[in-house]
């Protein structure tokens, strides 16, 4: 099942800026010792899938930016094991992959994703060098650590 990345992308970096909300102040209002699964769960697939897109079109991504998504996404890649096994990660690795080209386009599809990635490329990795990104990483390491355990 492969997520909607342009809708998740947008709510993502659009939370800090809701920090009124109880619910949103309570995902990014966080110190950074705390954790939410579900934050996580949510997060991972959105950067997951951006910085692999990021990798299949050649967009630039900040060494911090891609620490930062992988540590979110290993914290989520235990999550998702502990709740359902290898099957369940699995499941979630298969829906961040980019689309397979077609070679006989010749470039155009590949053109035609990359062309709709580039913002989120760039929003997201402006989102992950950001405080809140800085805070994510930080509850994402306090998960994992958890998980571990």
């Amino acid at each position: 099942m492969r997520m909607p990345t342009r809708g998740l992308i947008a709510l993502l970096l659009l939370l800090p800026a809701l920090g009124g909300c109880s619910r949103i102040s309570g995902i990014f209002g966080r110190s950074g010792g705390s954790y939410d699964l579900a934050e996580l769960t949510v997060s991972a697939p959105v950067f997951g899938e951006i910085i692999r897109a990021a990798a299949v079109c050649a967009v630039p991504v900040s060494l911090t930016g891609q620490d930062r998504a992988a540590r979110i996404e290993g914290a989520a890649l235990l999550a998702f094991a502990r709740q359902g096994g290898d099957a369940a990660r699995n499941q979630y690795l298969a829906s961040v992959q980019p689309p397979n080209f077609d070679p006989a386009q010749r470039g155009r599809d590949r053109s035609a994703f990359c062309g709709g990635k580039r913002v989120d490329i760039e929003r997201a990795d402006t989102f992950l060098n950001s405080a809140e990104g800085t805070s994510l990483a930080q509850r994402a390491d306090n998960a994992r650590a958890a998980l571990s355990r």
